[in-house]
């Protein structure tokens, strides 16, 4: 019987397959590897079309950039943090989604932290989070600051956009609208319809200075008028309630001013559960152009925010500052009012 070798060669084991790396990526798209790099790692200097043919290989090929060692070299983590209210309301979810698109072109990833209505010193101390996990920026929202806030970006020289809100003067660059003139808007177009008394229903002020200087428009267009506001959550919930409150006063109002979208979903719920016709026996205008606001019934008469231009513009900048060395300037967006069938004239017929 053959004797076994002593030292019998190990079997060779199967191994893994090679990962593709920046050269396998540059062979299938025909580019050269510096291309691909710069692709790779979100530099802006390159065209649309070849940056599209590298992220169609990357995909394809199942390509995974070590962003550790990169961020170990380069001292940099490609993180932008961004600190909002609230997750729940889709109005922020739209917001987000713009953003984290935006930087995923140049290569960045986005993280996020609430406030959960815990005021201006709670976002201080998730700014500090966000930066803990390796954020380079931040977006929040709103000029509103806590003053460890402002001292904090400035000792860290930290680049932070501020949006919601345009405000030139503002010590934070500001990319957002109007909202003073927004409320004016909003009201004048009740007015301009003939209704005179009027209900605003709105959320919370505390810690909210875009509520609060929309609420400012509206005074400042409020001369003459019987108006009514009433403070709520800022929920369908709170709107019901606060729409409730409203048709229950002794001189009923013909319209409902609602300084978010939200809101007003809780009116129209209200409405129909009162058997009161919109708009035949009251106005609901909304304010942000949800969604939803053109498909519920009746179609939402309200004010757009180009929340989704606004979020890209937010990415763009900071990536421009943190790339490139560019400033951040303050950019004011348009927006304006969107006439559906959820506002009408007042009806003539006599009110209690």
């Amino acid at each position: 019987m053959p004797r076994s070798p002593a030292n019998p060669k190990p079997e060779a084991s199967p191994s893994a397959p090679k990962a593709p790396g920046v050269r396998d990526i540059a062979r299938a798209t025909k580019l050269s590897t510096a291309t691909v790099s710069r692709v790779v790692n979100g530099a802006a200097d390159v065209a649309p079309a070849t940056r599209q043919r590298v992220l169609d290989a990357v995909n394809r090929l199942g390509y995974l950039p070590n962003s550790a060692a990169r961020a170990l070299s380069t001292r940099r983590s490609r993180t932008i943090g961004a600190i909002i209210p609230t997750l729940a309301h889709s109005i922020f979810a739209t917001f987000l989604n713009a953003v984290e698109r935006e930087l995923a072109l140049h290569n960045y990833a986005l993280i996020i932290a609430t406030t959960g209505g815990g005021g201006l010193q709670n976002e201080a101390r998730r700014a500090r989070d966000l930066l803990d996990l390796g954020a380079e920026g931040l977006i929040v929202a709103g000029v509103a600051r806590d003053r460890a806030f402002e001292r904090f970006v400035v000792e860290r020289g930290l680049p932070v956009v501020a949006t919601s809100v345009f405000d030139p003067a503002n010590p934070l660059p500001t990319i957002g609208y109007d909202n003073r003139a927004l409320g004016r808007v909003a009201l004048g177009h009740l007015v301009t319809l003939g209704h005179r008394r009027i209900a605003v229903l709105h959320g919370p002020v505390a810690d909210n200075d875009r509520t609060v200087m929309r609420l400012e428009g509206v005074r400042d267009a409020a001369a003459g008028l019987d108006l009514r506001l009433i403070e709520t959550t800022l929920d369908a919930g709170g709107g019901a309630a606060a729409a409730r409150q409203a048709l229950a006063l002794r001189a009923r109002p013909t319209a409902l001013l609602c300084l978010s979208d939200v809101l007003a979903l809780g009116a129209l719920f209200e409405a129909r559960r009162a058997q009161i016709d919109v708009p035949r026996q009251l106005s609901v205008l909304g304010f942000d152009d949800l969604d939803w606001a053109a498909v519920c019934e009746p179609p939402l008469s309200t004010l757009h925010l180009p929340t989704e231009l606004m979020g890209r513009l937010a990415a763009q900048a900071l990536v421009q500052r943190l790339d490139h060395g560019l400033p951040i300037r303050a950019l004011k967006l348009e927006a304006g009012f969107v006439g559906r069938a959820s506002t009408a004239p007042p009806s003539t017929r006599t009110r209690r």
